[in-house]
């Protein structure tokens, strides 16, 4: 993974950070030695650079797909591999800590069921095929509180057309945030562009709903008192 973001920085920027923590000698290892199995990093690369038509996702052996962007830790990816193994969930995240982590769980359990991109999130969605997701998960993303970084957000009207049709079917796709403001944000796009993308469905999770405290950043929201919000389309 290391020397792909070397060699093709563009496909791996992103605005946030990439690492928070410098990677331990053993974690650069576990990256060398293990990412390329799981990763779906060079795949996508070929299709980019030499047009490749090698099918992205295998999914002959499985019943659903799943895709969980920014999975963050890894937590709930891993929680749900390992209690659907005939499901394939692909995890997107860009954050690298959180991939060895994810690495290392995959390794300890011999998980087969999780591929990985390291990407931006973007490159990925670009080349999925349409109808070729069966549920598609984003967990509280970035929500890049200031109005002059509202650019940045993952969340805009382009990648909510694109989500739409590479879902196989309309509310199949979770946003989760605990900002009010990307909230209603993503809110006004919907109501705005209802001639090019379905309604949307909306509520304040509760601690009976499956994506209420599914990773640390939400319980520290939580914690704090904020709501955790959900969209559906």
């Amino acid at each position: 993974m290391l020397d792909l973001r070397s060699k093709f920085p563009d496909y791996y920027k992103y605005h946030g950070r990439n690492i928070t923590k410098k990677l331990s000698s053993s974690n650069v290892r576990i990256l060398n030695d293990h990412y390329s199995k799981y990763s779906l990093d060079k795949k996508i690369l070929n299709i980019y650079s030499i047009g490749s038509t090698e099918q992205l996702l295998q999914s002959d052996f499985f019943k659903k797909i799943i895709l969980e962007v920014g999975f963050g830790d890894g937590e709930h990816l891993i929680e749900c591999a390992l209690s659907n193994p005939k499901v394939l969930y692909v995890g997107s995240e860009v954050y690298v800590n959180g991939v060895v982590k994810v690495l290392k769980k995959i390794l300890e359990h011999d998980i087969k069921n999780i591929r990985l991109c390291g990407m931006n999130f973007v490159y990925l969605l670009n080349i999925l095929n349409q109808n070729s997701i069966d549920e598609l998960k984003i967990i509280n993303p970035d929500p890049w509180r200031k109005k002059r970084h509202f650019k940045r957000r993952l969340v805009n009207l382009e990648n909510i057309i694109k989500i739409s049709g590479v879902v196989k079917n309309k509310y199949s796709s979770y946003i989760t945030t605990d900002s009010e403001s990307y909230f209603n944000y993503i809110n006004e796009i919907f109501s705005s562009n209802s001639n090019l993308i379905h309604e949307n469905k909306n509520k304040i999770l509760s601690k009976n709903d499956k994506l209420y405290g599914v990773s640390r950043y939400q319980r520290k929201a939580i914690k704090n008192g904020k709501k955790i919000y959900q969209l559906t389309f």
